[in-house]
């Protein structure tokens, strides 16, 4: 009895779910037996026929190369061993150089070297119908996606922290996995933390892929870069405006890509030193780091990565902490101060919302304006009255606005409207801050340097730093009589600057509680 080869394939998860596989395996058999062949292996697999990196079929090809002793294998029909051209030439290799006879077990069709000219000819038809066919269903599948990223429809397998409902098509929220890509962004968004400490904070936490998998650094990296999550996706290298539910606002996605692809790279700080990757050496630009002297006294120096240069270089831990008060010291509000404030900022409240809702609409009105030229471009082309070039640059001009006018009124949503009260505790906890400082520990007193400013470096001398908003407000207008205009009652400093600043306060709070529990 012969031997022979038996390969079976559809195409896609859900065929294989079905009953393909088993009925071609069913009808392969069979046909061995009428043969008098012997499959002596078999390939069950789930995998297209136009892609020209096919992995099983290349098993199975290099498999008959080795193995002179099986000269037969067995196909269903010719559509399920190849679509492409790449891979009909491996068969025909099969055929004509290692002596192989193809069988098609549903057509009862037989192609060897034998095979005269008319059957080689009826062979390439069959093989151009099937990739034609392929090329058919390709167009097809990308006209469809397309049209559903047109309507806002995620038109792929779902990103990590949504999932693909089968019912309506779109990508819904995932409950287990969406909040660790929120937090994800918010810990990227403080600046405090790189991608890999995000990954590892998140490992711990029980972050895991689909598939249980623990997530990579790549991963992650790639999560934040996605516009996906604040309600936008790339499709084809167009952005659309998704219909699906954001994760997190256009806002807080920026912020994430500032930090992410900016110049500051926290380090894991695994010995301790509160102060590591906090300053630089003002004489020539290094890291200030930590050392422990005698086994138990913290020292900072700087690297001397670019050589050694002369000074006092070596700070112990106690001393840097006070020559850090000054930053602290000079930002927190004097008591008068922060009471005028607070009332000042229950009257631009008032604005404030009312221009608010004023705003809101305004976009909504655009929005609504925007989609209804969306709808009268896609007739026109439709109705062949406007050129394919003219269409594509008008839809990608519209598509864009619209993005941007869904980011603006995120925006306008995300204000929030307990802002006052959240912005008169910040004032609170202003109050503070060098007291909080002064008591916290090392580690704490970091977190609250970080807060405040950026930029640090110390020599001999002095410390410099660059104040954060809103700390760099505070500090500039140190008095109460500084922060009103000459000759002014304040209202209108109130109405154009005051809201805005003290609207950054407000963004801050989150951060601001946190040092109150120092």
């Amino acid at each position: 009895m012969n031997k022979a080869l038996l390969y079976v394939r559809v195409s896609s998860k859900e065929q294989e779910d079905g009953y393909s596989l088993d009925a071609q395996e069913k009808l392969g058999y069979e046909y061995a037996g009428r043969k008098n062949l012997k499959i002596v292996r078999l390939w069950k697999v789930s995998e297209s026929a136009w892609k020209q990196e096919r992995k099983a079929f290349g098993q199975m090809v290099d498999f008959a190369k080795r193995h002179n002793e099986i000269e037969h294998i067995i196909f269903d029909v010719l559509d399920r061993m190849t679509r492409n051209d790449f891979d009909k030439l491996k068969i025909h290799r099969l055929i004509r150089q290692h002596g192989k006879t193809i069988h098609f077990s549903r057509s009862n069709k037989i192609i060897n070297s034998e095979s005269g000219p008319d059957e080689e000819f009826m062979f390439d038809i069959e093989a151009a119908v099937a990739k034609k066919l392929s090329n058919d269903i390709s167009r097809k599948a990308a006209m469809g996606m397309r049209e559903k990223a047109e309507q806002g429809v995620f038109p792929s397998v779902a990103p990590i922290g949504y999932l693909n409902n089968p019912m309506t098509h779109q990508i819904d929220v995932d409950p287990e996995r969406a909040p660790y890509i929120q937090r994800m962004f918010a810990l990227m968004a403080t600046g405090n933390y790189s991608v890999a400490m995000i990954r590892n904070i998140l490992t711990e936490e029980g972050l895991r892929s689909k598939k249980g998998c623990v997530v990579s650094k790549n991963g992650v990296g790639t999560f934040i870069n996605n516009p996906v999550y604040y309600g936008a996706f790339r499709w084809n290298g167009k952005m659309y405006q998704g219909s699906h539910t954001p994760l997190i606002t256009k806002d807080l996605f920026d912020k994430a890509q500032a930090v992410m692809h900016g110049r500051y790279h926290p380090a894991l700080n695994k010995r301790g030193f509160a102060f590591n990757s906090l300053l630089c050496c003002g004489a020539c630009g290094c890291k200030i780091v930590g050392e422990i002297k005698k086994a138990r006294f913290i020292y900072y120096h700087c690297t001397f990565s670019k050589g050694r240069h002369y000074g006092k270089w070596y700070f112990p831990e106690k001393k840097l902490a006070e020559r850090l008060e000054e930053p602290v010291r000079k930002i927190t509000l004097s008591e008068d101060v922060a009471e005028w404030l607070a009332e000042a900022l229950r009257e631009a409240q008032k604005d404030s919302t009312r221009f608010q809702v004023k705003q809101m609409e305004n976009l909504k009105q655009e929005y609504a304006q925007i989609k209804s030229r969306l709808s009268h471009l896609y007739d026109a082309k439709f109705d062949g009255e406007i050129g394919g070039e003219m269409f594509k640059a008008k839809e990608i001009e519209y598509n864009d606005r619209l993005v941007e006018i869904r980011s603006r009124m995120e925006k306008a949503e995300g204000i929030n409207p307990n802002f006052y009260d959240e912005a008169r505790e910040t004032l609170e906890l202003s109050k503070r801050l060098y007291p909080q400082y002064v008591k916290s520990t090392y580690e704490e007193k970091s977190k609250i340097l970080k807060l405040v400013a950026s930029n640090y470096t110390v020599d001999d001398v002095t410390i410099g730093y660059k104040y954060r908003k809103p700390f760099s407000y505070f500090y500039e207008k140190g008095s109460r009589t500084k922060w009103l205009p000459e000759d002014d009652s304040g209202q209108n400093f109130l109405k154009d600057e005051f809201d805005f600043k003290i609207h950054l306060m407000a963004k801050g709070q989150k951060q601001l509680i946190v040092q109150r529990s120092c």
